[in-house]
């Protein structure tokens, strides 16, 4: 398993090369809604990364809104190209998020084991921001997933505000795809549901509404948009809110809507980060690295892992001082 394999730039290029989910007009209008100095009229090349797609969402947010002002058997304004765009977007969107759930690799059981039994230890909640198929994989078979001790992430059948309501908050935690799933779906009834992991190839080509795959200027938009999202971020300050301390693995610093999270829920509580190690945290003797994520963050007090590989690490209980 390699940083490669889990690179965004190829699960957007894999999706741009299945016909099945867009065709080669929506590539071009695609294309034109891309920065000219990166792609350079190539239509065999994909967007490389979220900071390419602003203009993308924001005519996806147009085409959404003409759309409700439209009166059914009226005279429309938008063509036939332009109302199906939102749909073949999302599926593009869900398709790439889908490449993910389609590699066949696995967490190392001992890292696996001191993280559940961390979770059980501290008693804390998981979230996370990619689409997170090796954790929950992981996590199947747990006592992480067992009656009386387990993670809500509000699907019981289908989902529901009310199912991620804490009976028992000593034994039970929140687990958070911040940035959605391609295992979520909308059927035809208006219900949010969730199928299993073989079952995520069945949803190829399906519009999803629940997957934050933006620029970071819009990711606030697409997560007020999606019920499901917003639940799960208002749960996510809930569990801010009653946190000793936080882990961020793995977690590039990126999103600022969560950073201002943390920033006002940790400014003062320990924040741990656990990232591979840059050379530019070698400045200042190391000191270069807290400040950084000091500054990033909003917060004061932070510990920093920098280990060859994310997966070496071990320890989940707060034993510093």
């Amino acid at each position: 398993m390699s940083n490669e394999d889990y690179s965004l730039s190829r699960a957007l290029q894999s999706a741009w090369d299945d016909n099945a989910v867009l065709s080669l007009e929506q590539k071009q209008l695609i294309h034109q809604c891309l920065p000219e100095d990166v792609i350079e009229n190539d239509i065999l090349v994909a967007p490389q990364g979220e900071e390419q797609l602003d203009k993308l969402q924001r005519v996806l947010a147009a085409c959404d809104e003409i759309t409700k002002v439209e009166v059914a058997g009226g005279e429309g304004w938008l063509n036939n190209t332009g109302r199906v765009f939102p749909n073949a977007i999302r599926s593009y969107i869900h398709r790439a998020a889908t490449y993910f759930h389609q590699l066949d690799h696995t967490l190392p059981e001992e890292f696996v084991a001191s993280l559940v039994n961390g979770i059980i230890g501290t008693g804390s909640h998981i979230a996370t921001l990619n689409y997170d198929e090796l954790l929950y994989r992981s996590f199947m078979g747990t006592a992480l997933f067992a009656p009386g001790n387990h993670l809500l992430d509000g699907f019981q059948n289908q989902f529901s505000e009310q199912n991620l309501v804490r009976f028992r908050p000593a034994s039970q935690g929140y687990y958070l795809h911040l940035h959605g799933s391609p295992l979520y779906y909308t059927d035809d009834q208006g219900n949010i549901r969730k199928t299993n992991l073989a079952g995520v190839n069945d949803l190829i080509g399906h519009s999803s509404t629940h997957l934050v795959l933006t620029h970071v200027a819009h990711k606030a938009a697409v997560i007020a948009s999606s019920p499901l999202l917003r639940a799960y971020w208002l749960a996510l300050e809930e569990a801010m809110a009653e946190s000793d301390g936080i882990v961020l693995l793995g977690y590039g610093g990126e999103d600022l809507h969560l950073n201002n999270l943390i920033s006002r829920y940790f400014r003062e509580k320990q924040v741990e980060i656990v990232v591979r190690d840059k050379p530019e945290y070698h400045a200042d003797n190391g000191g270069g690295a807290a400040a950084l994520w000091k500054a990033k963050l909003g917060v004061n007090n932070t510990y920093l892992w920098r280990p060859q590989g994310i997966l070496e690490h071990r320890e989940w209980q707060w034993q510093r001082n």
